[in-house]
């Protein structure tokens, strides 16, 4: 193989064009326009519509029969599965109601950003990093509003999560949906010292620090603010766990 054979903006653009080509077929069957039942169009047919090539949508393919969204028939075609055949890892935010399951959750949330940040750090676009800045300017406008910010925390997250590279990630954080953000109640309710302003700003300070990381491309230090981020928070639960036990 030679050098110029070896392309890596190709692998990079199939792999956009293959997450596109998913969230698109998504999109639509989750929506409810591709009821269950529909078959799917030949694969040809979906490669002249989407513009994509054959391998993009053979990985598409793959990607939602792995999600259960689709089905295989032999002989016959691919088929929109039954709702009640798709099963999808998803959080509820009621989840959250309990302290423990709280801390359990922020686990598996450390065991995937870290990877996620760092990576964020090194693939990082310019035109990402502004998003990321928006996400959190977002932010400051809800704790200026006095609102709970649930739904800018966790743009902010899947903001790091597109700029790592990885679509994955961000369809990680999706499935998880809200419920990846704990209900602030949990600590303003059990925490006398702390409001619910001041603590949105304690984890909007540590937002700051993730994104002055990443915007650095400095993985290593990315990594170790989003431990730190997501570490307070698993310390701050711990305690009230704590607390309850006496």
């Amino acid at each position: 193989m030679t050098l110029e054979a070896f392309n890596i903006g190709q692998i990079q653009s199939s792999r956009s064009l293959t997450n596109d080509l998913v969230e698109s077929l998504r999109s639509k069957i989750l929506g409810g326009n591709l009821p269950a039942g529909t078959k799917l169009p030949a694969a040809k047919d979906i490669e002249e519509q989407a513009g994509v090539s054959r391998s993009v949508v053979r990985e598409a393919v793959a990607a939602l029969k792995a999600e259960g969204l689709i089905i295989s028939r032999q002989g016959v075609g691919m088929f929109v599965a039954n709702k009640s055949q798709i099963q999808r890892f998803e959080i509820d935010t009621k989840e959250f109601g309990s302290v423990e399951d709280a801390v359990k959750i922020l686990e598996l949330r450390m065991a995937v950003e870290l990877e996620m940040t760092s990576m964020a750090a090194k693939n990082r676009t310019d035109t990402q990093m502004t998003h990321i800045w928006d996400c959190i300017a977002k932010f400051d406008s809800q704790i200026d509003q006095g609102n709970d910010a649930v739904k800018e925390d966790l743009a902010i997250h899947l903001a790091i999560a597109d700029a790592s590279g990885n679509p994955y990630f961000a369809r990680f954080i999706k499935f998880i949906g809200e419920g990846v953000i704990p209900a602030r109640e949990i600590i303003t309710d059990n925490e006398s010292m702390v409001d619910s302003d001041e603590y949105l700003k304690i984890i909007q300070t540590e937002h700051k620090k993730i994104a002055e990381a990443i915007e650095a491309k400095e993985s290593e230090v990315a990594r170790y603010a989003t431990l730190e981020h997501l570490g307070n928070s698993r310390k701050r639960h711990l305690k009230i766990i704590n607390r309850m036990k006496k």
